[in-house]
């Protein structure tokens, strides 16, 4: 056999063994922080927002706290602030992962300033040309136009970063992600996060487009269960920029909540330990969403 041959049967046979390794990757959803959402069934409840909702409200533990009042499963189907934020393709999305004969789901929608602000004109909204506004198939498994779209890593680096990832996005959607959490690091960070929403604070403003699509979510979901608007925790110094930024934002939760006849829960200034001052801790989110499971609970909407 030539020198090229062989090498050409190495190669394919490492090709195959490559592609044997990776396929229960690719099948279990576990190919990066977004993917896996997208190849599972159609929901009967969700959590929505962006990373702060991803990484805080674990669906696991409201399934178990809550099981059986309302229809499952329970998709955390939050992403980031770059491509969920409240708006016509998130609210497209929505749609599509809902199972449209729910009657009796539960919606956890998350918000905060920046969920509805914007950067630019009224009416251009940058995620429109990301996967949010563009992924039409979302419960499908492999999802071939994901992968091939939007998962733009080589195939031997889905396998290496899987091995080392410091994020694991579960099967019910929750992002668990384990980084270092030792004071220097949590301020190092949290110096860094502020920075970069100081930044948007100065070039974003309160959206009216982004406002309306919100109470286009709500109006949708009503259609399908109970919703709860939620602001989760975040650290002091966010807190007080985004008070500096949108002082009014709670009042203007609270009218939008009681305009449309759902409850307002707001956790921002509660001690929970955060990461960075923007995404809570892996216990942290643990201890939050067994609270909020609690406080769901006592809502009326459950007596």
């Amino acid at each position: 056999m030539s020198t090229l041959l062989l090498r050409l049967v190495l190669l394919a046979g490492a090709g195959a063994l490559g592609l044997l390794a990776l396929g229960p990757v690719v099948l279990r959803g576990q190919v990066d922080a977004f993917y896996g959402r997208f190849t599972g069934p159609p929901a009967g409840s969700l959590v929505l927002g962006t990373s702060r909702a991803a990484q805080g409200i674990q669906p696991a533990i409201l399934t178990a706290r809550l099981g059986g009042q309302f229809e499952g499963p329970l998709l955390n189907y939050a992403f980031t602030l770059t491509h969920s934020p409240y708006g016509p393709a998130y609210l497209r999305s929505i749609g599509r992962k809902l199972r449209p004969e729910v009657r009796n789901g539960l919606f956890i929608v998350a918000v905060d300033p920046w969920s509805l602000s914007l950067t630019g004109p009224e009416g251009v909204f940058p995620e429109d040309n990301s996967f949010i506004g563009q992924l039409h198939q979302v419960s499908q498994n492999p999802n071939l136009p994901y992968l091939t779209r939007y998962q733009t890593k080589p195939l031997y680096r889905l396998l290496l970063d899987y091995a080392t990832a410091t994020e694991r996005l579960h099967p019910d959607g929750w992002l668990e992600v384990n980084i270092g959490t030792d004071s220097t690091q949590v301020r190092a960070r949290t110096a860094r996060k502020l920075l970069d929403y100081r930044l948007l604070a100065a070039s974003q403003h309160l959206s009216a487009g982004r406002l309306q699509a919100l109470r286009q979510t709500i109006a949708l979901l009503r259609q399908h269960g109970r919703v709860v608007l939620v602001r989760l925790p975040v650290g002091p110094s966010l807190l007080q920029l985004e008070q500096a930024y949108q002082p009014g934002f709670d009042q203007l939760m609270r009218q939008t909540a009681a305009s449309l006849a759902v409850p307002y829960l707001d956790y921002s200034a509660r001690p929970y330990a955060t990461t960075d001052g923007n995404h809570l801790q892996r216990a942290a989110s643990t201890a939050f969403s067994q609270q909020l499971a609690t406080d769901l609970r006592t809502l009326p909407v459950w007596q």
